[in-house]
């Protein structure tokens, strides 16, 4: 064995060429590594995603005011929206406000966040119109019931009239995507770091 053959075989080279290769593993793993460990919990979104984006079904619904309506004409900006079974009570307020006070948070990005509550029995759209007076960034429409369907099946909801109504807060993104939804109990500052987040790297809506 050479000279050279014993230097290239002594542990004293093969320690330098094995942490030689730990090394190079560890520049390359370690942003994943860095990234799986640090990743702060105020960036983990606060809402289920909805895995991949599903596009909403151009509906056709009614105004309060009865005039004929398609879903593509209102959407254009991030939008929440809340399927309202029967009339708006104390709970479907609730969610309203929670909705209008993360929209307020967002400071000069507010005018990219709408309200868009869904009655699914048109006679009880009174208390919905009523609302949007109030606030003007909240819609109210009615879904025609021979559409219903449709739209549940995007959602992920059944047509059943028990899985029907305010269970879920759905946020669609200014191109009709349905990205994610929050429990109906979700907390306001929740939707505000979500939307926030979302306004700050989006350049849509």
């Amino acid at each position: 064995m050479t000279t050279q053959d014993k230097e290239t075989f002594s542990p004293a080279v093969r320690n330098r060429k094995r942490w030689t290769l730990i090394a190079l593993m560890a520049l390359f793993l370690s942003p994943v590594v860095a990234a799986w460990l640090w990743t702060p919990s105020s960036f983990r979104n606060r809402g289920e995603l909805v895995e991949p984006p599903r596009p909403l079904p151009n509906l056709a619904m009614r105004s309060p005011a009865g005039d004929p309506v398609d879903l593509n004409s209102v959407l254009g900006r991030w939008t929440y929206v809340l399927l309202i079974e029967g009339p708006c009570l104390d709970l479907c307020r609730q969610v309203a406000s929670n909705i209008e006070r993360a929209r307020l948070s967002q400071g000069k990005n507010e005018k990219r966040i709408q309200l868009l509550m869904l009655s699914l029995t048109l006679q009880e759209m009174t208390a919905l119109a009523t609302l949007s007076q109030e606030a003007p960034d909240i819609r109210a429409l009615g879904l025609e019931p021979q559409q219903q369907d449709a739209l549940l099946r995007v959602l992920g909801q059944s047509s059943e009239p028990a899985d029907q109504g305010l269970q879920w807060i759905y946020l669609v993104d200014p191109l009709g995507n349905l990205m994610m939804r929050y429990p109906i109990n979700s907390d306001a500052k929740d939707l505000r770091k979500d939307i926030g987040r979302l306004l700050r790297a989006s350049r849509i809506g």
